[in-house]
């Protein structure tokens, strides 16, 4: 077994890749020699400028691997370039990408590069939200550095004001802020010296977010130096606005004293989550009722019918004691008959566990423990384990957890080749949560089954309807864990808003 728990893949990769894409597109704004490199020291993407350079007939032979470019570049000294010195660009970038250094900024010459003029390296680690990790570099020639960077404010300039972003910047006693781009007015409606009142930020989060906000400000800028926090504002009209607030700490005397960063205006985007959630919740409906409607006619019609028939067959035998082999064959033809009605009864209980609505989470999932170690014959074997679950559960939430713990032995069934699997269901005063752990042959989670599995898609989407997370652990045999945690007072608190 695995001890250590992965993150919920789904939210991390949602952080990873809107950093990214954030990112990009203000290196796509830049009309200087901007890059990006990864952990490796790999450039990702570029600005235009810094492709054309590349791609120039002087440089496409020697610079189109980066290490090369960075190894050729020799770091200038305060009286001259040491041509055999070990002072280079990629052992600069090499202090960034494996001693912690933060940035530099340092004079360089190539001569492959503008005609052997010096130029500018600029290059600072990134802390994005998520677990991204990016340098990023700027390469500017001397004499045209100050225009660049120049026009490149300007783009940049251009492009907080023409998309839903707002540049901020504040103080971190009273989250009052000092500065906002011309954005502000566009995002809410109110003008801009409105936004520096003292606790004009405190006052126009949505009431039902304010209490979080606060203590998630609280708790961040004591322990680091960048986070981001979504949550609602309340415009000028009483219009609610969904944002995504990127701050980065400054740090003076030892103490958070100031901050800046972006505010996205994510309003878009969450309402079409809101869509997809709608028209998630419905389809899942539709397929509950759908499988309770053949549930019910497998059992009620033709698991009846089959009844019959079986009774039909045991009152013909007996009519026809006397012949023996027409007996015998009868008598086969009431256990499939039998066998027929068994399975009936076991797939409609699979589509439509009617314990589920009579008696509650607990016994449906011990049913469907016992069943399934009946059914293999005991391999593996399930244990089932429950701890104070209260019997009033809401429906979505006793469905959710029945029909997630239902995939996951099923896959344990048919994949795993485990000899033993457990499952544990507990309840805490702010969620309930589900555990399956089995000693099987385990999987690489990072493999295309976490992303294309219909099992694990469907588990997901049920898990976000009822606002639930799910945590996959797993190695090549090593067994796998599954845990499952969903808020109990998720519709009290809607309630109460």
């Amino acid at each position: 077994m695995i001890s250590n728990l992965t993150k919920p893949i789904a939210n991390s990769w949602r952080e990873d890749k809107a950093s990214d894409d954030f990112l990009r597109a203000m290196v796509d704004a830049c009309i200087s020699n901007v890059a990006v490199l990864d952990e490796s020291g790999t450039i990702l993407y570029a600005s235009n400028a810094w492709r054309l350079f590349q791609q120039s007939p002087a440089t496409e032979e020697r610079f189109h691997l980066a290490p090369d470019y960075f190894d050729s570049c020799k770091r200038r000294t305060v009286s001259r370039f040491e041509e055999g010195s070990n002072l280079t660009l990629k052992t600069d970038l090499q202090r960034i990408l494996f001693s912690g250094e933060k940035e530099f900024h340092y004079e360089y010459c190539c001569r492959w590069v503008n005609e052997g003029r010096p130029f500018v390296i600029h290059a600072a680690r990134l802390n994005l939200p998520g677990s991204t990790f990016r340098v990023l570099m700027t390469h500017e020639d001397l004499p045209h550095a100050r225009e660049n960077l120049e026009h490149s404010r300007e783009r940049l300039t251009q492009l907080l004001e023409t998309t839903k972003v707002m540049a901020w910047e504040g103080e971190v006693e009273g989250q009052r802020f000092t500065y906002v781009s011309e954005q502000a007015f566009r995002m809410l409606g109110y003008p801009t010296k409105a936004w520096y009142e003292p606790n004009f930020l405190v006052s126009h989060i949505h009431p039902d977010d304010r209490k979080r906000v606060l203590s998630a400000y609280l708790k961040h800028t004591r322990i680091t130096e960048h986070f981001d926090l979504t949550f609602r504002m309340l415009g000028s009209d009483s219009r609610v606005c969904w944002v995504q607030n990127l701050v980065s700490v400054t740090p003076e005397d030892g103490a958070a004293k100031r901050m800046h960063g972006f505010m996205i205006d994510i309003s878009e985007r969450k309402r079409a989550e809101e869509a997809l959630k709608y028209l998630g919740s419905r389809l899942i409906a539709a397929q509950e009722e759908e499988r309770k409607r053949v549930a019910r006619e497998l059992h009620d019609d033709l698991n009846q019918r089959m009844a019959v028939l079986s009774i039909e067959l045991e009152q013909m035998g007996q009519r026809l004691q006397k012949n023996r082999s027409l007996c015998k064959c009868l008598h086969k033809l009431q256990l499939q008959a039998e066998e027929i009605s068994n399975d009936i009864h076991r797939l409609s209980y699979q589509l439509h566990p009617s314990k589920l609505d009579h008696l509650g989470l607990a016994a449906a999932m011990k049913s469907l423990c016992d069943e399934l170690s009946l059914v293999q014959n005991g391999k593996p074997r399930i244990h089932f384990h429950q701890d104070g679950l209260p019997v009033d559960l809401p429906k979505d939430t006793t469905l959710c957890m029945f029909r997630i713990t239902q995939e996951t032995l099923r896959n344990c069934v048919k994949h795993s080749g485990a000899e033993s699997a457990q499952v544990v269901l507990t309840n805490t005063s702010h969620a309930v949560r589900l555990s399956v752990t089995d000693n099987g042959c385990g999987f690489d989670t990072r493999s295309d089954l976490m992303a294309k599995g219909l099992g694990f898609i469907s588990m997901q989407e049920r898990l976000r309807l009822v606002g639930g997370e799910i945590s996959i652990c797993s190695r090549p045999q090593r067994g796998t864990r599954i845990d499952v945690s969903v808020p109990v007072k998720r519709e009290i608190v809607e309630l109460k808003n």
